[in-house]
């Protein structure tokens, strides 16, 4: 597939068939425990899992709003990829308000039935304590048909709480944002990850990153994640919203697999879900939809259900058969051909 219009991108756009000369990785690349994972060389299949969670995702925002991918809360488009990294912050403490608020109903039950218990034992003597059991049982019961209400009026409560403060609130979520935003821009081939408040954004050429999969040992078992490491620097990426944990080594490739193609301008981008309201904007893209007639409302109207159980078994059973072992890097063999001063040198001619 050839680019409709190169014009449309930056020079130094990444294109797996014109990898430039590179400086040699001061350190080895290959890595104990973690797979390196290769450039250039397509399975053309994107994460299962991921298709599902987005494809359900994108259905309830089209139900909602059918413009709602015009906002700046969408943070995947033709241009550029964002992501955090993935830090406990002000969503995680919401999202704990029902527990904190069922931890507290439930100590002030367990209070109660003590109280109880001793207050009738000198009125009923040993059915005080079966009085304050199923006075206990009771309040169990109504924990759990309580605690939705008590949460939603906390919630309300913190909300109410904060509204004088909103303007400071915004201000503050905006620059936690900007210190935790990262992107993967196709437009540019350029990679920017945040590094926190204090650091600068490493920002870098696509191919200056290296792409791995990480063994994640929890408890239950072993798992798996995406991770990349700027080679020059060595540094490494991997607690992002964009490398979440998966049960499934393979799962990881395909994520790797649709990341490459997304930044590669010579390859449509990959037809998921959160990219599809924008694949007319991308000239690659859209030519390539023209020759194949895509229907470019695929998955907003997918019936989900029947596709898991058709073509989405399909894809997954090609996922895990694929001989993702095989594939051949190739970017390895541009490495040590140049040396750093010249490769930045020419770098910065190609963007100038």
């Amino acid at each position: 597939m050839k680019e409709a219009s190169s014009s449309h991108y930056d020079a130094g756009a990444y294109r797996a068939g014109a990898i430039p000369s590179m400086p040699a990785s001061p350190k080895k690349r290959e890595r104990i425990g973690e797979e390196l994972l290769p450039f250039g060389d397509y399975a053309s299949i994107d994460p299962y899992q991921q298709l599902c969670e987005d494809a359900e995702f994108v259905q309830h925002q089209d139900r909602q709003d059918k413009a709602f991918y015009e906002t700046d809360d969408w943070w995947w488009d033709h241009q550029r990829v964002r992501f955090l990294e993935s830090k406990v912050g002000i969503a995680a403490l919401l999202l704990m308000i029902p527990y904190i608020c069922a931890v507290a109903l439930l100590a002030l039950v367990v209070y109660l039935g003590i109280e109880l218990t001793f207050f009738l034992d000198p009125v009923i003597g040993g059915f005080s304590i079966l009085a304050g059991l199923i006075f206990f049982a009771l309040g169990i019961v109504f924990i759990f048909v309580a605690v939705p209400f008590v949460s939603r009026f906390a919630m309300s409560g913190v909300i109410l709480l904060a509204t004088p403060l909103h303007k400071y609130i915004t201000g503050q979520a905006r620059e936690y944002m900007e210190n935790r935003c990262s992107e993967f821009n196709r437009q540019t081939g350029m990679v920017s990850f945040a590094q926190g408040k204090k650091k600068p954004p490493l920002k870098a050429p696509f191919v200056e990153f290296d792409g791995y999969v990480e063994r994640v040992v929890q408890r239950g078992g072993v798992f798996y994640r995406l991770m990349f490491v700027h080679r020059y620097t060595g540094k490494q990426f991997n607690q992002t919203s964009l490398s979440t944990v998966v049960d499934h080594k393979h799962e990881v490739h395909a994520t790797w697999d649709m990341l490459q193609r997304y930044m590669d301008v010579s390859q449509p981008m990959p037809d998921v879900p959160r990219l599809e309201p924008f694949r007319h904007l991308d000239p690659t893209t859209a030519e390539y939809d023209r020759q194949t007639g895509r229907n470019p409302r695929y998955w907003r109207d997918l019936d989900l259900e029947a596709w898991k159980a058709g073509e989405g078994a399909a894809h997954l059973k090609a996922q895990i058969d694929y001989p993702w072992s095989r594939q051949r890097c190739q970017l390895t063999p541009q490495l040590g051909k140049v040396e750093m001063a010249v490769y930045r040198k020419q770098r910065e001619a190609a963007v100038a």
